[in-house]
């Protein structure tokens, strides 16, 4: 999980270096660095005054799967499939190696690989309940960061409920 911020930065700045890189490199990722661990956004939800808790992947598979059924206009109901098999035993994330993009950035002076925090899980809080994706918060965690526009798309099959 990078920030799109980042994302975008990087990209650009690769798209502008790369026609002048001597590198016969093909390949660039962008990658955080620490990587950021569910455990990691686990926390930060707790921060914020969401309750979570860590669960063993059954029992939170059955909670899913029981609470998109009951809902069904849950955004995550098409993806449903993918977790009723053992998702942690059936996937595997990809290997990245961000060194050909380290390489290439290094003469522009840029922070590579700046990880998704605290504050920037905040924004992204703050910003999925103005689209109506969340909740806000119930009492008890530190406030949420304000955002700065005035707009925010809203959420497509999401009835309330």
């Amino acid at each position: 999980m990078v920030p799109v911020d980042n994302v975008a930065r990087y990209t650009a700045l690769s798209a502008i270096s790369l026609p002048f890189s001597p590198q016969k490199a093909t390949v660039f990722h962008i990658t955080a660095h620490p990587s950021i661990r569910f455990n990691d956004v686990l926390g930060s939800l707790t921060k914020y005054g969401y309750p979570a808790e860590r669960a063993g992947y059954l029992p939170w598979r059955r909670k899913l799967e029981q609470h998109v059924i009951e809902v069904q206009d849950n955004a995550l109901f098409p993806l449903l499939h993918f977790v009723l098999d053992d998702l942690p035993t059936s996937t595997k994330g990809p290997e990245l190696n961000d060194s050909n993009t380290a390489k290439l950035l290094q003469n522009n002076a840029e922070e590579f690989g700046t990880p998704v925090n605290d504050n920037l899980m905040g924004m992204y809080l703050s910003w999925l309940i103005r689209a109506g994706f969340l909740e806000p918060p119930p009492a008890g965690g530190i406030p949420l960061p304000k955002l700065k526009c005035e707009f925010a798309a809203k959420a497509i099959g999401r009835t309330g409920r």
